[in-house]
């Protein structure tokens, strides 16, 4: 049993793995979550018989609140492994200067290999929007780096006179026919027409079968607005870092 923690910008999540699965799933936002108390609180939520003593494996690209859950797991003395963008991996990593990768795009392209086999373009629909891509030698190449869905509508509305700050959600129609259905249309359809360019871009390179694979707190809703075959898996970054804690396992044996 493993406890596997993806802290983003905006939102961290804390699962239970156990059993080639994860599961309890529970999330709060990230500055919630930046003092040792409030991580208690949140593991608290997750608990399950025989959690308090497993080890605790986590991604972060918020230097805060990585502090403040290793400070939890030394007052707690539980055994944290933290991933970053150069940690060892099922993956050869082909990124040009590791160290300054996000942990969490290495994590979910591991998971989506395990999900899906390689090729394949993983998309990450957070604060930012991630499209990366992996390839039929499981190799991590990169990718590209885009605003998020919910950051753009955010970033209109502090940035203009006129436009209202809106809720990231699915679109009533792709033609708005008032303003907060534009910028709803723009967000959710521009960013799922941005994955579907990216994704057959980047498909000419690695192959033309490789699977399109979302992830994070936006892909239910692009999902939606997409024309092409696609999976979505909510926990695939979790995923990743508990088959990464393997890896790590394994070499250390």
């Amino acid at each position: 049993m493993l406890l596997v923690v993806d802290i983003g910008n905006t939102t961290t999540r804390v699962g239970v793995w156990s059993k080639g699965r994860v599961s309890r799933l529970r999330a709060a936002p990230t500055a919630h979550s930046c003092q040792p108390r409030r991580v208690a609180a949140l593991v608290a939520q997750a608990s399950v018989r025989g959690v308090n003593k497993s080890d605790v494996v986590l991604c972060s690209v918020v230097p805060q609140a990585e502090r403040a859950w290793r400070q939890w797991a030394e007052q707690c003395r539980r055994e944290l492994f933290v991933v970053g963008g150069d940690t060892p991996s099922p993956l050869k990593n082909r990124y040009q200067e590791p160290a300054r990768l996000g942990g969490d795009r290495l994590c979910a392209a591991v998971g989506a290999v395990k999900r899906v086999g390689a090729p394949v373009v993983v998309v990450s629909l957070g604060t930012a929007t991630v499209v990366d891509a992996v390839s039929a030698k499981r190799e991590f190449l990169g990718g590209a780096i885009y605003v998020g869905v919910q950051s753009g509508l955010s970033a209109l509305a502090e940035k203009t006179a006129a436009l209202p700050k809106v809720e990231a959600q699915r679109p009533s129609a792709l033609i708005g026919r008032d303003t907060p259905a534009c910028l709803r249309a723009g967000a959710v359809c521009g960013t799922a027409a941005l994955v579907e360019g990216l994704a057959e871009r980047m498909r000419e390179q690695i192959g033309l079968h490789a699977p399109l694979v979302l992830t994070g707190g936006h892909a239910k809703v692009v999902a939606r607005c997409l024309t092409v075959a696609h999976q979505v898996f909510p926990a695939l970054t979790l995923e990743g870092l508990a088959a990464i804690w393997q890896h790590h396992r394994r070499r250390g044996r």
